[in-house]
């Protein structure tokens, strides 16, 4: 059964911001964490003093910055501030070690924390920026590099820098599924109620019947209107109305079964999609919300009643001449008096 949960339809807001918050969170914790310990390891497993105090230099910065960020939410300063300590801490180390290869490496972190920090074109200056200053570093000091071995340091730089690179595109991975799914839970979800849409019920419909004509499951359509929407509006206002019809949404969510699907149609129209359902037991769906809703009192203490449209899916009916008969039922149930629901004629010869 293809359906959205309703209690998933309230996303978390702030889209790409909020991804783009965390991985500031997660690299300055990863920076001060860092620093304070490749701090320690120069100075007692190296006895690199002038390297052990850059790192500590660097931790101290990255922590102030985290501070900072988490009491000001400012996520363009702490941005530039991540971006600034990373690549300061790198060049002095590069001057530190001469330029030898194992320290530049380290440069090589520098495109995925701009580019995912400052943004596309940001990124790529002061990237641009980095890298040129480096080549001109390396072709004034090639003439004096003098060969030396790899030992334990040149090795320990090398396995830090893959992991710090492996760190960095899991999270960036992590954030752009997530991100991924929310658009794509957005195209499916009406704002407004929270329901799933038009487009994402007219595609959980055809699925249905693909279902049903090969198991010959029975299946049911109940559309449902809200009755004289337009004089909630007109006496109480248009913003009451939203509430209005967010409240019947939650209703009727609560009301539906497990695998039921129940969407937002259009205006103040909902469609609920029964699978395994035959007339009886729609019969009996509806009745159960008319008497639930009857005891239901909305915003204000407004009472609202509902129209239903019932239609049972029957041999050689497609889709649209389904919801057609499920129409025309509601179209009769709001003529007759409104607050009643009318069972569609078992035909498929709409």
């Amino acid at each position: 059964m293809l359906m959205l949960p309703r209690k998933q339809a309230h996303l978390k807001q702030g889209g790409p911001e909020r991804h783009q918050r965390r991985l500031v969170y997660v690299v300055l914790t990863l920076m001060t964490g860092y620093f304070a310990m490749i701090g320690s390891l120069n100075v007692f497993l190296f006895h690199a003093y002038p390297t052990a105090a850059l790192d500590y230099i660097g931790g101290i910065g990255s922590g102030l910055f985290l501070r900072y960020f988490y009491q000001s939410q400012n996520l363009r300063i702490a941005s530039m501030g991540v971006v600034a300590i990373l690549i300061a801490v790198m060049l002095v180390f590069v001057h530190i070690a001469d330029g030898r290869a194992y320290s530049l490496i380290w440069i090589t972190l520098v495109p995925p924390i701009t580019f995912f920090l400052l943004g596309r074109r940001m990124g790529a200056c002061v990237t641009g920026g980095v890298f040129l200053y480096i080549i001109a570093f390396v072709y004034l000091r090639l003439p004096q590099w003098q060969p030396i071995e790899v030992g334990l340091g040149t090795l320990l730089n090398i396995i830090e820098v893959f992991i710090a690179h492996l760190l960095l595109f899991q999270l960036y991975e992590r954030s752009r599924s997530e991100a991924f799914a929310e658009l794509e839970h957005l195209s499916e979800t009406d704002k407004l109620t929270g329901l799933v849409n038009r487009s994402r019920l007219d595609v959980i419909l055809s699925d249905e019947l693909l279902q049903h004509e090969r198991s010959g499951r029975p299946l049911a359509l109940i559309l449902s209107d809200v009755d004289h929407f337009k004089r909630i509006n007109d006496e109480h206002g248009h913003l009451i109305g939203d509430d209005i019809l967010k409240g019947i949404a939650d209703f009727l969510f609560a009301q539906c079964r497990q695998s039921d699907t129940c969407g937002r149609w259009g205006g103040e129209e909902f469609l609920i999609i029964c699978p395994d359902t035959a007339v009886e037991e729609a019969i009996m769906l509806v009745e159960r919300i008319q008497q639930a809703c009857h005891a239901q009192k909305f915003i204000n203490d407004i009472q609202v009643s509902l129209s239903f449209g019932v239609a049972v899916h029957t041999a050689g009916t497609d889709a649209d001449q389904l919801l057609q008969r499920a129409d025309y039922a509601l179209y009769e149930a709001k003529r007759q008096g409104r607050d009643r629901y009318v069972i569609a004629q078992d035909t498929s010869s709409d």
